[in-house]
């Protein structure tokens, strides 16, 4: 192993209240304001607060909001789909900040703990006056605690430690949060750690060969090689004063991960796709300075993200691989800085504008996935809003420019001598502009229409246009196209609102139309994973391209309370998705999907208060592959599973609690999901080609305040 960060803190989870989704939270993005609720704002907003029973995985932790599903790999990885787009098309910010984690696949996961977070925001649609290329899908902002501080000088202290175990992976997490403040200056340190163990699937016998029933899988029961250990810690410094606000945090990650691969050999033994060592290091700094009525903030970050990955080899022995052709290594470097100006209320519109720039520098050390590369991007903006009566409009302009630069020699030479790109395409520019005009209506108090329309853009990724190389994490060579050029899209939705007291409700259509979609295409061609060379046999040769794209869908929510002491909570989504081109779904399309959820008060007993009991059901409707080239549609040609999934519900059961201790309500739940050991197969879950997803599970969670 290289020399990482000396940062080596314990571990950490901040978990504050029982409640889960919070759907009327002051926001503080997509709007000027500091006082606007989501009801108020075109766009649409959910906030979540971090639980102890939190799931390792971003995808599963956002899941329950209505519109946003996992792509999931494992108990530990979860990639958030927002309205049908994932991947490059949904901006991760932490605490504001763009990241970078090397995002090359479906797999590949957001270097972030949601457990050391406050909350998270999830905006939902085109989002790219605010964010930039990226955001044409939705943003997801995981912000950091807020600081402490006092008005003289006091010294103030509290913190937080939560546990929790999980039967079915045997995994367990600890975790500690403190906060600190001196005065005016505050201090926060967050820790936690995580590790799992094999998860086990529902209740299935496994497909062997000479088995007729083609309905099972080839694996079931415990799954190996997906066990996983995640550590992570922040320290934060803040100071508030006059109308300043500094603050100043970095954010050490860490994660070893192993992945289930399939294998055609006849003894169907289970073997590991890929084994990975993932670090992130970030660190954020933050100015703002209130000037009479206008004010200034300045924002830098500095993010060190490295990724080691071995194929076919566990990251246990992963060391035992390196200086062959199993073995990658690259290291990303980036930098980012914005300057950011609020303007006072002139007339009836207040506003901001302001620069955004960064620069990234990728270097391969090891391997042949994706070449060393350097990218920069520069972004100029305003944003408007203004309340007139019982309107709020919001519009904004952005203009973005990126150049992406891949390196010809050195480790990248060998993409070069392949012919995946040469000094003819080996740089490129790509630039457009952006905007979006929002209005909301209030009708009453209590009943609202919302819209927003929107153009944004993104460009291809330095690895949409010159990977070449094998991607052990999903079984494949993959291949860039250096003549990618960017999407462009135009997105609209239509929300209307009721909210009033405990009683919420919002049913939305929306439609986004993309250009120059970018998807990754089969292409009948295998390659041979040593040379790299076209061959009978080998690995599935996959290839991005681009088409025309139409995304529909509509979603319901509805959150009332049926009994003095019943809580209801409804979810439904519908998707039509569209390869306009190709006349067939757009490849990985989210299932139609509903969910009832009931959470019934129970009355005070001994030591405990504010008991509760919740019952969750989801459905999710069959699916099928959009069509043969499909990443991991060549599994419907196997005589197990296939790539299609059918129909399938799960229900979850759980108790939550808090228990009276020397003066401290201790939190503690119980949560048992899958409760009837259901085997099924998610149609976002990369194994379901060849094994089922988790099974039942009981969850013990606790979280002590001091």
């Amino acid at each position: 192993m290289r020399n990482r960060y000396s940062i080596v803190l314990l571990s950490s989870i901040s978990f504050l209240s029982a409640e889960e989704l919070v759907l009327e939270k002051i926001t503080v993005s997509a709007s000027v304001s500091t006082d606007k609720q989501s009801f108020e704002l075109p766009c649409q907003i959910d906030s979540i607060k971090s639980k102890a029973n939190d799931s390792a995985s971003l995808g599963e932790t956002l899941s329950k909001i209505t519109g946003v599903n996992s792509i999931s790999t494992g108990t530990q990885a979860g990639n958030v789909a927002i309205r049908g787009l994932s991947g490059e098309r949904i901006k991760v910010l932490s605490n504001g900040s763009s990241t970078d984690f090397q995002g090359y696949g479906i797999r590949h996961i957001a270097n972030i703990d949601p457990a050391l977070s406050e909350n998270i925001e999830v905006i939902r649609g085109a989002s790219g006056v605010l964010y930039g290329s990226n955001a044409i899908g939705g943003v997801v902002n995981v912000i950091s605690p807020s600081f402490l501080h006092t008005d003289e000088n006091q010294t103030l202290f509290k913190g937080k430690i939560n546990a929790s175990y999980s039967t079915n992976n045997n995994e367990k997490a600890i975790a500690l949060k403190t906060k600190s403040a001196i005065g005016k200056l505050g201090v926060n340190i967050d820790v936690s750690k995580r590790e799992a163990g094999n998860y086990s699937t529902g209740d299935s016998k496994a497909w062997q060969k000479g088995t007729t029933n083609s309905n099972l899988p080839l694996f079931a029961g415990e799954l190996p090689y997906t066990d996983f250990e995640t550590k992570s810690a922040r320290v934060g410094i803040g100071y508030k004063d006059d109308g300043l606000k500094a603050s100043l945090q970095h954010t050490y990650w860490n994660s070893l991960q192993n992945y289930l691969g399939h294998t055609p050999s006849p003894d169907f033994k289970a073997v590991a796709s890929a084994g990975q060592d993932l670090t992130n290091n970030e660190t954020q700094l933050k100015l703002s300075k209130e000037l009479g009525d206008w004010n200034v903030a300045i924002k830098a970050s500095k993010t060190h993200n490295q990724r080691e990955a071995s194929t076919n080899t566990p990251y246990q022995n992963m060391s035992s691989k390196k200086g062959t052709n199993d073995y990658l290594d690259i290291d990303t470097l980036r930098d980012d800085v914005g300057i950011e100006v609020r303007h006072p209320i002139i007339g009836d519109w207040i506003g901001k504008f302001g620069i955004d720039g960064y620069n990234k520098e990728q270097t391969l050390n090891e391997g042949k996935l994706v070449p060393s590369a350097d990218e920069k991007g520069r972004a100029i903006y305003a944003f408007e809003e203004a309340e007139i009566g019982n309107w709020l409009f919001q519009g904004g302009l952005r203009y973005d420019k990126q150049d992406i630069t891949a390196s010809l020699d050195g480790t990248s030479s060998y993409f070069v001598n392949k012919g995946f790109y040469d000094a003819t395409n080996h740089d490129r520019d790509f630039s457009s502009w952006g905007g979006s005009i929002g209005a909301t209506y209030k009708f009453t108090p209590s009943w609202a229409i919302a819209s927003n329309l929107s153009k944004g853009f993104r460009s291809p990724s330095i690895f949409e246009l010159y990977a070449g190389g094998i991607h052990g994490g999903v079984q494949a060579f993959q291949i860039g196209n250096p003549n990618l050029v960017e999407e462009k899209n135009i997105g609209l939705d239509v929300s209307f609102r009721y909210l009033k007291d405990k009683t919420s409700s919002n049913l939305t259509f929306h439609r986004n139309s993309i250009d120059d979609y970018i998807y990754l295409e089969n292409t009948g061609r295998k390659r041979n994973p040593k040379t790299g060379d076209v061959a009978p046999n080998g690995l599935d040769e996959m290839k991005y391209t681009q088409t025309d794209a139409k995304i529909d869908g509509i979603e319901y929510s509805l959150q009332t309370p049926i009994t003095p002491t019943t809580m209801m909570r409804v979810s439904a989504e519908y998707l039509d998705t569209k390869d306009k081109k190709n006349d067939t779904r757009l490849a990985y399309t989210p299932a139609s999907n509903g969910s009832i959820e009931i959470t019934q008060e129970l009355s005070d007993v001994w030591m405990t208060n504010n008991n509760k009991i919740n019952l969750d059901m989801r459905y999710y409707h069959k699916q099928k592959v959009a069509n043969s080239k499909e990443a991991f549609a060549q599994y419907n040609s196997t005589p197990f599973v296939s790539a299609d999934t059918s129909s399938y519900a799960l229900f979850d059961l759980g108790y939550d609690t808090k228990l009276k201790i020397a003066d401290k309500n201790v939190d503690f739940s119980i949560k048992t999901s899958n409760l009837f050991d259901r085997a099924y197969r998610n149609y976002l879950d990369t194994y379901k080609g060849y094994a089922l997803g988790i099974g039942r599970d009981v969850k013990f969670s606790m979280s002590l305040p001091f």
